[in-house]
């Protein structure tokens, strides 16, 4: 995934532009080992850093706009037709797009993209980034200087001599897991451009739009099948162009699914990337993968997972440039830098799959307002079994909600097990200072009473799921891990058609006869063995994710055990962390305790490989 930068001057020498955005690009080293710059008439320079020929920045004129970025489109040879153009690169149909339709670009882009174009005519910057947030976008705004990067360490070299302080708002919501915005950084004052908008510079004014939402007219009756297959099978081709293609594979639907649909459009047998694991045959999927080459041709390369190597938490830290959760990370990485060594350079990732698809037990509610009692008691089975509620638990939700009878919903409330759980036990390992001074429980209660829009309930809960703001910021992490080998993760089930029409599907086809994802199950009917597309478990690697911790991070487990701890002691409550710790070293099974550790234990080291002034550490000013 190559990189770009982009730094316009408001006030000040205009002379410094270029000299900035080379600083920018110096900072990105992972992207590529190419970087060129242009320096543009009013203090304006755009930067493109990449691994291939391909280089930007790109201009289709003499005086003409002028464009860089990470871009890859879906829909090339629609443009082209659209345009009057013969073949074209991607980046020559934008600029042409921009020509023709201007400031609506974005409505005539389908795929993958992070761009900033200079417009010289009008005097204007527009930054875009994809509907999904596949590629980062990070920028500073000041009354000085506007910069644009992908990466924060190039932000961060745009402005030298002023570095951020620290937002505790962002800290706050990381250590607690529950994310309100997807613009925040640890750095107050850097952002990131939300997924589907527009970053527009003109007349010395910054200004952000958005460009496109999530909207659909429910299906009454479903679509057939084959719909979703034929937008299913254009995604994955589209995404196949442009380099040697692989595929991640384990034994689940989504990357099965994928796998094999690639297999069918390679001429030579599709190398996908899979984990085994020797020492933990509990989630060895060998037996699944195994049923999955029934159905196409692949060349299999194998990990142990046991054994991966997954680095140091200071090695994933400087990777990731800020703190992160991501228990599988060092699985990830790892997978990247194997496929890389067979050769391959795009690697199908079936990662959104089951927010794309859905589960669809929001039909559970449905069954209840339709009175079908044995339906609801059955299809609780299947939801029972994925996700380890109680079926009378679920059954009794589900009737205190949708029943059309007010009786009804009384009762269920009276029979359902009480309210016994702290609503906000997520905060408990926040300082409870630091809970004080965000106003974190009241932001996120708010964050959380935000209805999403839709035309119906179901409909609404799966927008929300793909629109939450920890999305990209996954996203981002992946991107961060597979640029250093060359690799360029691609996400079919990401495509904005095959969005659009698993939301708009009615509940009932989302999750049928006690079946959930009932969408992509009939869909693959046919081209996946019934074993893996009927396959209604799945496999539970938080014991990998545990093992490795103790195993690789125990330096960092001692530190927060100790009596000085350091900067950490600022914002986390040290005796749940503490307790936490206790726990997860005698082998409780607690997963959110386990994902607060790891969260106290990278903003730890974070913290203590930087040196922060006394005002930078801490922004005690009305938070933004």
């Amino acid at each position: 995934m190559s990189a770009l930068a982009a730094f316009v001057t408001l006030g000040g020498d205009p002379s410094e532009a270029e000299g900035r955005v080379k600083a920018m690009l110096a900072a990105m080293p992972s992207r590529g080992p190419e970087a060129r710059s242009v320096l543009l008439p009013g203090g304006v320079a755009l930067g493109h850093r990449a691994r291939h020929a391909a280089m930007g920045p790109w201009r289709l004129r003499p005086g003409g706009p002028v464009l860089t970025g990470s871009l890859r489109l879906d829909n090339a040879a629609e443009l082209q037709s659209a345009l009057g153009l013969a073949e074209a690169a991607d980046a020559a149909l934008v600029l042409a797009a921009y020509d023709r339709w201007g400031l609506d670009l974005p409505l005539h882009l389908e795929g993958d993209f992070a761009l900033v174009l200079w417009d010289p005519a009008a005097g204007r910057l527009v930054g875009l980034r994809d509907r999904f947030g596949v590629c980062p976008f990070l920028y500073r705004a000041t009354p000085q200087a506007v910069a644009v990067a992908s990466d924060v360490e190039a932000v961060l070299g745009a402005f030298p001599a002023c570095p951020p302080a620290l937002d505790e708002i962002w800290i706050a919501e990381f250590l607690s897991g529950q994310p309100t915005s997807a613009q925040r950084t640890i750095h107050r004052g850097i952002n990131r451009l939300e997924p589907a908008h527009m970053l527009l510079v003109e007349k010395g004014r910054t200004e952000i739009r958005r460009y496109w939402r999530l909207e659909v007219e429910p299906r009454h009756r479903p679509d057939p099948p084959e719909a979703l297959l034929e937008l299913l099978e254009r995604s994955v081709a589209a995404r196949m162009r442009g380099g040697t293609v692989g595929a991640m594979l384990s034994g689940g639907l989504d990357s099965s699914t994928l796998a094999v649909l690639a297999s069918r459009m390679s001429e030579a047998p599709l190398p996908v990337v899979s984990m085994k694991f020797d020492a933990c045959p509990e989630i060895d999927e060998r037996a699944w993968i195994g049923k999955v080459h029934e159905a196409g041709r692949f060349r299999q390369l194998w990990l142990d997972g046991s054994e991966a190597l997954g680095g140091t938490v200071e090695e994933l830290l400087a990777e990731q440039g800020a703190p992160y959760l991501a228990p599988n990370l060092p699985t990830s990485r790892w997978l990247y830098r194997r496929a890389a060594e067979a050769g391959i350079e795009i690697l199908l990732d079936g990662h959104g799959g089951d927010e794309v698809i859905s589960f669809g037990t929001s039909r559970l509610t449905e069954l209840a307002a339709e009175a079908q009692w044995r339906s609801l008691w059955r299809s609780t089975a299947a939801v029972s079994a994925l996700f380890g509620s109680p079926r009378r638990e679920l059954f009794l939700a589900s009737a205190s909600v949708g029943a059309s009878s007010r009786w009804v919903r009384a009762l269920a409330r009276r029979l359902g097990p009480r309210a016994t759980r702290d609503a906000t036990a997520w905060r408990r390992a926040v300082h409870p200072d630091l809970v004080a001074r965000t106003g974190l429980v009241q932001r996120v209660r708010e964050a959380n009473g935000v209805t999403v829009k839709g035309a119906t309930d179901d409909i609404r809960r799966h927008i929300a799921q793909l629109t939450t703001p920890g999305y990209p910021t996954a996203l981002e992490v992946l991107d961060r891990s597979a640029a250093p080998c060359g690799i360029s993760p691609r996400y079919p089930f990401l495509e904005r058609r095959v969005v659009e029409h698993c939301v708009a599907q009615p509940a009932s086809a989302k999750f049928r006869d006690g079946m959930t994802r009932a969408l992509l199950r009939d869909a693959m009917r046919g081209l996946l063995p019934d074993e893996i597309r009927l396959r209604s478990s799945k496999t539970d690697f938080s014991p990998n994710v545990r093992e490795r911790v103790l195993r690789d991070w125990t330096e960092s487990l001692d530190r927060l055990s100790r009596r000085d701890p350091g900067q950490i002691a600022d914002f986390v409550d040290l005796g749940v962390i503490r307790g936490g710790i206790d726990g997860l070293r005698a082998g409780e099974a607690d997963a959110p305790a386990l994902f607060q550790t790891l969260r106290a234990i990278v903003l730890d080291e974070w913290l203590r490989a930087r040196e922060f002034p006394a005002a930078a550490r801490l922004d005690r000013r009305t938070p933004a």
